[in-house]
């Protein structure tokens, strides 16, 4: 859910020849990093000129960088991938968090649920071409129901909790804070399922690659900010959390649940280009994307800033 916190504008030291950045960035636990080089001036100490443009979710972030209204975007893999499968020029800059646990099926007992089979024959509320969407399938084929045996309901996440707590569907799968607002709604009458060996996602920071390319040295300050609030975040722990939490708009005590799931880490890994071909065929089965032979992905890391500043952090082959 969109929370209120304000567009921020960390200025650049004089002089600088850099070019000003604007990030669309959602308000959600996992951009943590990109607002704490904001609210830490980490960014304006790297002599940049930053605009954080907020957003509800990562696959609006990317919406708004494929209008030309943001130059770089936070989102997970999934609908990146999707994008790169239409034919859009995007980079991965760096990654910025993974999670495996917080993604979850919150569903009403009142409708017969509750275990995962019971899920079969039921409505459940998702945002289509997003992670939410990538877990769901993930785990019902974990669980054995076939994907077909459910309906699906296409929706905002902004309206997630409101659609499984008034009824309008029997269960939604999703992230965090609309899992935890879901279940406050429910109370004793939710049920939620987790999967973490199901799926794990990954956020990332994602650029035009001919932007990326153009503005390598504005790329590798970007990178040494979020590596700066990374390390922030393991030095004041209770410090980053509650900065955090403000700028969320939500309370530390519930940020601290929402963090014991996530890897706040900037890293490029080979790992991710095998998730990433994963997610092309899921995509494409889906209908997201035409069908074809898997493309090279390798191309869409934009490795040279991270391998820059912190070679240690990228493991990705050549």
């Amino acid at each position: 859910m969109a929370a209120a916190w304000p567009r921020i504008t960390e200025a650049a030291a004089p002089g600088g020849l850099l070019p000003a950045v604007r990030i669309a960035v959602s308000s959600t636990p996992h951009a943590t990093l990109l607002h704490l080089a904001a609210a830490r001036g980490f960014f304006a100490a790297e002599g940049l000129t930053v605009t954080l443009l907020p957003v509800s979710h990562g696959k609006a972030a990317l919406e708004r960088l494929a209008k030309g209204e943001a130059d770089l975007a936070a989102a997970a893999e999934l609908p990146f991938v999707v994008g790169v499968l239409k034919g859009d020029p995007y980079g991965a800059l760096a990654s910025v968090a993974s999670e495996s646990g917080e993604m979850a099926v919150v569903a009403r007992r009142d409708r017969g649920v509750a275990q995962p089979a019971d899920l079969a024959d039921k409505r459940i509320g998702v945002t289509q071409g997003t992670s939410g969407e990538y877990f769901l399938w993930a785990f019902l084929i974990r669980h054995r129901i076939s994907p077909r045996a459910v309906s699906m309901v296409n929706l905002p996440p902004n309206q997630l909790a409101q659609a499984v707590g008034n009824g309008s569907v029997d269960a939604i799968a999703t992230w965090q804070p609309v899992r935890r607002d879901a279940e406050r709604s429910l109370g004793s009458q939710g049920v939620s399922f987790t999967s973490p060996d199901a799926y794990t996602v990954t956020h990332i920071v994602v650029g035009r690659q001919a932007f990326l390319a153009a503005n390598a040295e504005a790329m590798r300050r970007v990178v040494r900010a979020l590596l700066r609030a990374e390390r922030f975040v393991r030095e004041q722990p209770a410090q980053a959390l509650a900065i955090t939490a403000e700028r969320l708009g939500i309370s530390p005590a519930d940020l601290q649940v929402q963090w014991a799931a996530l890897e706040l880490r900037v890293d490029q890994s080979q790992s991710q280009l095998i998730t990433w071909e994963d997610e092309a065929r899921w995509a494409m089965t889906q209908g997201y994307a035409e069908r074809r032979p898997v493309p090279n992905l390798l191309p869409h890391l934009y490795l040279d800033a991270l391998a820059a500043e912190a070679p240690d952090r990228v493991s990705v082959v050549r």
